[in-house]
């Protein structure tokens, strides 16, 4: 029994002697790759030394930026003015092309001017008989003022003459403001674009009858200067408004706003506009 106690104490003691090694030959390999680590960063760290660090250095300071916004708009003419006969009669030709630029005072249409004509000179013949009869009175005024004034003739007959010249001068008048009318007319026949501008289609074939129903011939919008109409929403302008009342923005003197307008290519429009006008009224 005591044999057997003592190789298992032999045997017991040459396990832990086992044990013993292992664990020095762990140490020792632990030890060996810790240097081969700490060796291997070395590199780096030195490389390191010799570089200059780069900084990047940035001035923070408080200023104005300006403050833009996109909206959708729509060009529109700042003169659209209908070109409308001012007369009846039938529409002799169109002269002007349709979508052509025309400037002010091109004829557009003319009407036929052959019944204007024949009332003018009816007019002035009206005219030259009142005329005449203006004559003839004015020198019976002449021949009975004297006579009167001598008692060869009454005051009755002074009287006569008198009114009789003027109620012949007023015809005279009359018969001239006839034929100034006149003149207005046939000149009216001869239809002129009033502005600068790009036609419109004409409303009206040639010989139609024109009457104050279908007096509307075409159209000429003026091209400079153009609207440009856009709208903003209730809730951005009281955005506006309370960044401004808190000092956050601070708008324009005079609220002279720049304006640029981007066309559908995506290109800059060459000329910059100004805000004249704010409609008072919200959709």
């Amino acid at each position: 029994m005591q044999i057997e106690r003592a190789r298992c104490r032999t045997g017991f003691m040459q396990r832990i002697h086992r044990l013993c090694r292992l664990q020095r030959m762990t140490a020792i390999l632990l030890i060996v790759l810790f240097g081969m680590a700490t060796g291997c960063s070395k590199a780096p760290e030195e490389k390191s030394q010799h570089r200059s660090a780069e900084v990047t250095v940035l001035t923070v300071e408080a200023r104005d930026v300006p403050i833009s916004g996109e909206y959708v708009a729509q060009t529109q003419s700042s003169r659209l003015v209908n070109i409308q006969a001012r007369v009846t009669g039938f529409l002799d030709r169109r002269v002007y092309t349709e979508g052509a630029m025309v400037k002010e005072g091109d004829t557009l249409f003319l009407m036929d001017q052959k019944p204007f004509q024949a009332q003018l000179d009816q007019s002035q013949a009206a005219m030259a008989r009142q005329v005449a009869a203006m004559e003839t009175a004015k020198a019976n005024l002449a021949r009975v003022k004297p006579l009167a004034e001598l008692d060869a003739l009454s005051q009755k007959d002074l009287d006569d003459a008198k009114g009789q010249y003027e109620s012949y001068a007023a015809a005279v008048d009359q018969a001239k403001a006839q034929v100034e009318t006149a003149k207005l007319n046939l000149s009216y026949t001869v239809i002129t674009s009033p502005v600068t501008g790009i036609t419109s289609f004409a409303q009206q074939t040639e010989g139609t009858y024109i009457s104050t129903q279908n007096s509307l011939l075409t159209t000429v919008a003026v091209l400079s200067p153009m609207w440009v109409n856009f709208s903003l929403s209730e809730n951005e302008i009281q955005s506006f408004r309370d960044q401004e009342k808190r000092g956050l923005m601070r708008t324009p003197k005079d609220k002279n706003y720049v304006v640029e307008i981007i066309l559908v290519d995506g290109s800059l429009y060459p000329y910059t506009g100004r805000i004249t006008f704010a409609d008072s009224s919200f959709n």
